[in-house]
């Protein structure tokens, strides 16, 4: 039977880009993703949570934790 590991990551995105932030953004992430990939690690899901400033309470952007597993080697 097969045993899993399991790994989380954090990634934060403001809603406040640029479209030339934007694309440096996507794209690290893009090559952060293919690096786990060929470690093994497969994408399961993600979760956006809404991060709010803490005097207004305005949505300011969003934290993903994004989930992921590998077979144990």
């Amino acid at each position: 039977m097969a045993k899993w590991e399991y790994k989380v990551e954090a990634v934060e995105v403001t809603d406040k880009w640029s479209s030339k932030k934007q694309a440096k953004e996507v794209e690290k992430l893009h090559n952060r993703l293919n690096e786990l990939g060929t470690e093994g690690w497969e994408m399961l899901s993600y979760e956006s949570i809404p991060t709010v400033g803490a005097i207004t309470g305005n949505v300011k952007g969003y934290a993903y934790l994004v989930f992921f597993k590998r077979e144990m080697r």
